[in-house]
């Protein structure tokens, strides 16, 4: 890719082509007088047609770099097992930001994850939230998107990926973690030059959360919007004690198992960058770039900008209607 402009502005166009099948499917509805669309139904329209689409149209654009869009690089045994286990670990503290923004923001994925459930039971849910997402979305993000910051510096690229990551969930509470997910799932394929990574690692956490979901076992209460509402409103005492101290524990329980993703990290890294280095691959493009002569391109251009701005009033609208 000679610019990030290309997936910056492939984003726009996926917010854009998300916004225009909404309201295809909303006007259909409408026409036909159709009273219910079931949640697997949905689901697989926002996964295969909404991301799929704009990202099938993209490959077929840019055919000839499909290997350096899509790398599909062998993990091994090592990586897999380290990647599982970081994911595993990055999951409280997705948790506590998923509690705290579903507080005040309220939890839309938490009625789908239900409607499936009882549409079709744990392998319905596993198969729509746990293997659509981490094939659709990583494709789009770390594929499409990633792939036109091989020339950045990680740090940013990251930063920039999972503000797009959180930006295309469309709603506030999703927004903290998926960016927190989406900056940790860049690196992970930074590293490891191979989008089996992220994949791997959004499959686990996905997967994790559907059982937890599915067994009822949340970590937080389930009650904790309502009683954030009553604690935010200063109206019940019992309720903002029950709060903070659901917070606390999560908040400690995420110190706990961030160390562990941490020191799982290190050997990731130490572990990959010899495996680079072994096999002759630069892991570091940007300051390789650098040393070559190669002026760095703007990561922030204007098809950034313009799909920040829409994606936030996108998610505004959103909280507004919903």
């Amino acid at each position: 890719m000679d610019t990030p402009n290309k997936p910056n502005i492939f984003m726009l166009f996926l917010l854009l082509f998300s916004v225009g099948m909404q309201l295809t499917l909303a006007v259909v509805v409408d026409i036909f007088s159709i009273r219910h669309i079931p949640a697997w139904i949905l689901v697989i329209f926002s996964q295969v047609v909404v991301i799929g689409i704009p990202c099938a149209i993209y490959l077929i654009i840019h055919r000839k770099n499909i290997r350096e869009i899509l790398p599909l690089r062998r993990l091994g045994l090592h990586n897999t097992l380290m990647i599982i286990g970081m994911s595993i670990a990055i999951i409280p503290l997705a948790n506590l930001l998923g509690a705290i923004t579903a507080a005040v923001f309220g939890n839309p994925i938490a009625g789908t994850m239900g409607a499936l459930a009882d549409e079709g039971g744990i392998w319905l849910l596993l198969i729509l939230i746990s293997v659509l997402p981490s094939i659709f979305e990583e494709v789009a993000l770390r594929g499409i998107v990633f792939s036109g910051y091989a020339r950045v510096k990680i740090f940013t690229a990251a930063i920039i990926n999972g503000l797009f990551f959180g930006i295309l969930h469309q709603n506030f509470t999703q927004l903290s973690y998926a960016f927190v997910l989406g900056f940790v799932m860049c690196y992970m394929m930074w590293y490891t030059k191979s989008l089996w990574a992220p994949i791997l690692c959004h499959f686990v956490i996905n997967l994790i959360g559907s059982l937890m979901a599915y067994a009822g076992r949340e970590i937080i209460s389930p009650t904790l919007q309502e009683e954030a509402q009553y604690a935010l409103s200063g109206v019940d005492v019992v309720a903002t004690q029950e709060l903070l101290q659901g917070v606390g524990v999560l908040s400690v329980v995420s110190l706990i198992f961030f160390g562990v993703f941490i020191l799982i990290y290190t050997f990731f890294k130490k572990h990959n960058l010899r495996r680079n280095e072994e096999e002759s691959i630069v892991t570091d493009t940007y300051t390789d770039a650098i040393r070559s002569g190669t002026n760095p391109p703007k990561a922030m251009t204007w098809g950034f900008w313009a799909a920040v701005c829409f994606g936030f009033l996108l998610m505004i609208s959103m909280l507004l209607i919903g």
